[in-house]
């Protein structure tokens, strides 16, 4: 199996183990101890192998629902991921009461590895869309404004 086709499998297992079967455990096995990740939308740096078992799981008290991969792009070290996950807001986020709604989010996930483990991702989750769903921001946010002559 040539690298490029091993990160391809650690991703999709990443995916399908860690965050849909929440087999936090086999996090030892696919994430580098130093690992780092870069995602805006975060309140802590997540560094390290035991930063990303606390984040797989804090996602996972959010929002317990299926992720499926649309889109995987591999080359060498690197592994980009489309995805949606689609599930019910059942957990706190913030200062955001869990709702029970069904929701949907979207996300990039751009990752490198290292020696055939994870060590590093860059991350773009569309939460605003997941706030418009839940309530938390106004579904109208976007619409245009009357102007001043109608």
């Amino acid at each position: 199996m040539t690298t490029t086709e091993n990160n391809e499998q650690i991703s999709r297992r990443l995916t399908e183990e860690v965050f849909e079967q929440k087999n936090y455990d086999v996090i030892d096995e696919l994430v580098a101890e130093d690992f780092v990740l870069h995602d805006p939308s975060m309140p802590e740096p997540v560094r390290g192998r035991e930063d990303y078992r606390e984040m797989a799981e804090m996602g996972a008290s959010i929002v317990d629902g299926r992720i499926e991969i649309d889109q995987l792009i591999a080359a060498d070290d690197w592994v980009v991921s489309r995805w949606t996950q689609t599930g019910t807001h059942v957990g706190k986020m913030g200062n955001i009461e869990p709702t029970n709604e069904e929701v949907t989010i979207t996300g990039i996930d751009i990752n490198r590895f290292e020696d055939g483990k994870l060590a590093e991702t860059w991350s773009e989750v569309n939460l605003l869309n997941m706030l418009m769903q839940v309530g938390a921001v106004p579904e109208d946010l976007f619409s245009p404004e009357p102007s001043a002559a109608d």
